[in-house]
């Protein structure tokens, strides 16, 4: 029998990073098919200004970030009130959170409550632009990953893509502490088949089904081409869980807030 994934992960035009993706693609296959996921923007560029969409990633972000309070949550809501006027069927509305270096959130407080799904990405660190010291990388992920949490995320999405891109060291203990703080703070963590690590993502379900921290699936889907693509995590979950029984270890957004937004 064909396996259904719920995917958590995806991005559309609102994401300056997405490519041939849209809102009306999405609404369109929400429509006609019975396929379930999340529409997930990148909060930094919904918020930042159309001009500087990238600017959460520079060290400008805080700055940038209190100049553009009004402006940004007035953005905010309108991406909100244009997604919720497109969701049909199966699409559900959520963000992939973002937060500065001192731990803050990049959305408004109030709307983040109203989402059916927020994810959290560590996505810019200062310590990997200054080029610090190992340690000192690790304790920044450590802090933003605690801070994400603090800001009620359900999954913690591609862990440690940004210390592998840019070739730093992620041993064992620190996905070891990754999954231990999933299971303590109470978030999911994701396979993402967007840009692969399969020997961090076997480790990483390993220890996660071994603590029971539940998996999410995200293709975080940019292009086309990877919505529905669920290969990869296929591929990662055969080697921990050969039998197939994957339903009860994956991440799903509850049936009550999932009913409420098809309503």
């Amino acid at each position: 029998m064909e396996f259904h994934f719920f995917d958590c992960h995806t991005h559309s035009e609102f994401s300056s990073c997405a490519e041939d993706v849209t809102l009306s693609g999405y609404a369109e296959i929400a429509r006609t098919t019975n396929t379930r996921f999340a529409v997930t923007d990148h909060s930094a560029q919904i918020f930042y200004p159309p001009d500087n969409r990238w600017g959460f990633w520079s060290d400008e972000a805080v700055e940038l970030f209190e100049a553009s309070r009004d402006g940004g949550r007035q953005r905010v809501e309108h991406w909100l009130r244009t997604l919720r006027e497109a969701q049909t069927g199966g699409m559900l509305v959520g963000t992939e959170l973002d937060v500065l270096p001192d731990g803050r959130r990049v959305f408004p407080d109030e709307m983040l409550e109203t989402l059916d799904v927020v994810l959290g990405a560590v996505h810019s660190m200062p310590t990997l632009r200054d080029e610090r010291p190992v340690a000192e990388i690790h304790d920044e992920f450590r802090f933003q990953v605690e801070a994400l949490a603090g800001h009620g995320i359900e999954v913690l999405v591609h862990p440690y893509r940004l210390l592998l891109a840019a070739e730093v060291p992620v041993p064992e203990g620190l996905v070891r502490w990754t999954v231990e703080a999933a299971r303590e703070l109470g978030f999911a963590l994701e396979i993402n088949s967007h840009k692969q690590y399969p020997e961090h993502d076997v480790l990483m379900a390993r220890m996660a089904l071994e603590e029971g921290v539940p998996l999410a699936i995200g293709t975080d889907t940019h292009r086309s081409s990877e919505f529905g693509d669920f290969s990869y995590h296929e591929r990662v979950l055969g080697e921990v869980l050969p039998d197939g029984d994957w339903a009860r270890h994956l991440w799903e957004p509850t049936v009550e807030v999932r009913e409420a937004a098809a309503g």
